[in-house]
């Protein structure tokens, strides 16, 4: 039954991806280079949406807490971020919106993006021993850090809880409609 919801699921999303536009490549360039910050106003309101319902799951009752993983922040997780931005910002593409691209007509560019991410992926598990060999990883470990302490599990840079992730996930739904569509108007 899991795999069934998450293919429903997936299927959503990747719908709500082509529809919002987020599988264009001209779209997602022209919001990285500040010209069109539509995309810009639904990820922030989805951040901000998606955490006022976490919360208030949480505090229903309706969402255990504790079925969350959160990785370490290390030197990894950051040269990995900045490949990925570096990647994402050249072709236009990132894996959250690639198979929504491949079934609209970016094919080419979302194939060799997911390509691309499966060579990175097993080029770094080849190489993985001789990084933590070299001590990168232990040096720039700073443990699980989350925004909010929700749980002694979970330690926090801020410790405000649920509420704290219902009133972050409000301002982000305010941030999100105040953003521009657009910086500057064409003449």
């Amino acid at each position: 039954m899991n795999v069934v919801l998450a293919i429903i699921l997936g299927f959503l999303f990747g719908y709500a991806l082509y529809w919002v536009g987020a599988s264009s490549p001209k779209k997602l360039i022209a919001m990285l280079r500040l010209e069109d910050l539509t995309l810009m106003k639904i990820i922030v309101f989805a951040i901000g949406f998606a955490s006022v319902l976490l919360s208030l799951f949480c505090l229903l009752g309706w969402f255990n807490i504790n079925h969350l993983s959160i990785k370490t922040t290390n030197l990894g997780v950051i040269i990995g971020g900045l490949l990925f931005g570096i990647g994402f910002g050249t072709v236009g593409t990132c894996p959250g919106t690639c198979v929504a691209a491949a079934g609209s007509g970016g094919a080419k560019k979302a194939i060799s993006a997911i390509l691309g991410g499966l060579l990175g992926a097993w080029l770094f598990s080849l190489t993985y021993e001789f990084w933590f060999d070299l001590g990168l990883y232990s040096s720039m470990n700073l443990d699980k850090l989350t925004l909010f302490k929700i749980s002694d599990k979970f330690p926090s840079v801020f410790s405000i809880g649920y509420i704290g992730l219902l009133v972050v996930g409000i301002l982000f739904i305010i941030i999100a409609f105040l953003i521009p569509s657009q910086l500057y108007k064409e003449h």
